[in-house]
């Protein structure tokens, strides 16, 4: 999310404007860990800096609750029969058309900070966790939901404002709200953020989590991811290379799954092959002589998958490039033995020095995991598909990294959860 933001400013930037430049060094210092901005007397805060520094110390309940964000959700009037949606897209307009030429850039950041934190919040309620408590009627004036006061009216209203193409909405999903006005800010009211080259890749996300909570596959979400692609190809060359190689490969890895689940199998694995190349690593399926078994005698023929990275491309640099920050051993889920009477935890190499596994960050493996879920999609269910995804599987736990796209991996057999059974409270 920082690394994300921080481009999108930088180019801002490059336009010009003292306020710009002002707010790329309010992006870059916390960013870069050094002295916080609000201790640079020659930087100055305006309404969005609050926002962003709550958005980037991960406070996104902050953002929410903040006093520019409530003031713009309640601070209005409501007409009899106006819908939530209506209400919160023209408070929004209004917010932006009522700023000054001077403001104007300031209001935009604010609104994308709020976006964010809003997509942040739904995807914490309903799959990362902790829960979070959102009181919605104390976000809104009272006059807008006077006929709503019957238990679960409200609710039911912001679900129903979710309705797309006749698909209805899970009843259960938590903070619909969240999802609510993040789609007013980022498809109703996007015209009035195109200063903003990157916002079609937050409404990518945005697609990704409204689709999971829908019934059915949306056409109108598909239109909307394809064409929030485009846009941001077109400015691939922001990030595309030197340091910000890896932010490239996370935004073709978020395509190449978001194609996958609207069932775009060619252009997924055209993504999966643009972010393997940017990774620069070299994946082939080989045999190699191991055992499988406590009782195996001989060495026998094992499918294993070997990564070797590319001469040209060096080993990440955590100091110097702009990635994903390791999780903590500690916080890592702790992985057990399988204790099984029969097979080993994992095959035992006859000479496991001969495919020696290089140091690979948190891209890398979720670059391994994109193409072992792109080769899964696209082959039958078979015993010889389990096992060609098990060499694939079996790279992840070599180098733990992130906590993120593996547990995923686990869950999606149950041949692969003995790899690390207890691995299955993550989530994605």
């Amino acid at each position: 999310l920082r690394l994300l933001f921080c481009k999108t400013f930088r180019k801002q930037t490059k336009r010009g404007g003292t306020y710009l430049k002002t707010l790329d060094r309010l992006i870059y210092v916390p960013a870069l860990g050094h002295a916080s901005p609000r201790e640079d007397a020659n930087v100055h805060i305006y309404e969005a800096g609050p926002l962003l520094q709550s958005l980037f110390d991960g406070d996104f309940e902050a953002v929410l609750l903040s006093p520019q964000v409530l003031d713009l959700l309640g601070g209005g009037d409501s007409s009899d029969g106006e819908s939530i949606d209506a209400y919160l897209e023209r408070r929004v307009l209004a917010y932006l058309n009522d700023s000054t030429q001077e403001d104007k850039a300031d209001r935009e950041n604010a609104l994308l900070a709020l976006a964010v934190s809003c997509l942040h919040l739904f995807a914490q309620s309903n799959w990362t966790g902790p829960p979070v408590a959102i009181h919605v009627p104390d976000l809104l004036p009272p006059a807008l939901l006077t006929s709503l006061t019957e238990p679960g009216a409200l609710t039911s209203a912001l679900l129903s404002s979710l309705l797309l193409d006749g698909e209805s909405v899970y009843c259960l999903v938590g903070n619909p709200f969240l999802l609510l006005l993040a789609r007013v800010l980022l498809v109703n009211c996007s015209a009035k953020l195109d200063s903003f080259e990157l916002l079609p890749w937050w409404t990518l996300r945005y697609v990704s989590l409204h689709q999971q909570v829908l019934e059915e596959r949306s056409p109108q979400l598909l239109g909307l991811a394809q064409t929030s692609i485009e846009k941001v190809m077109k400015y691939e060359s922001l990030f595309s290379e030197g340091t910000l190689r890896n932010l490239s490969i996370q935004f073709h890895l978020e395509c190449g799954y978001t194609s996958l689940t609207y069932y775009e199998y060619n252009p997924a694995k055209e993504h999966f092959q643009r972010a393997k190349e940017l990774s620069g690593l070299n994946m082939n399926m080989i045999g190699a002589l191991g055992k499988r078994t406590r009782f195996q005698q001989n060495f026998l023929a094992q499918l294993i998958l070997d990564v070797k990275r590319k001469e040209d491309f060096p080993a990440p640099e955590p100091d110097r490039e702009l990635t994903l920050s390791p999780t903590p051993l500690a916080s890592l889920p702790k992985d057990h033995d399988l204790s099984d009477d029969t097979v080993l935890n994992q095959i035992n190499l006859a000479e496991p020095g001969q495919y020696p596994m290089p140091d690979l960050s948190g891209e890398e493996q979720a670059v391994i995991l994109g193409v072992c879920t792109d080769f899964q999609k696209n082959n039958p269910i078979h015993k010889l598909t389990e096992e060609e995804l098990l060499a694939f599987t079996s790279v992840s736990p070599v180098s733990p990294c992130l906590v993120v796209a593996f547990p995923l991996k686990c869950c999606e057999c149950p041949q692969l959860k003995k790899l690390a059974p207890c691995l299955i409270n993550g989530t994605f």
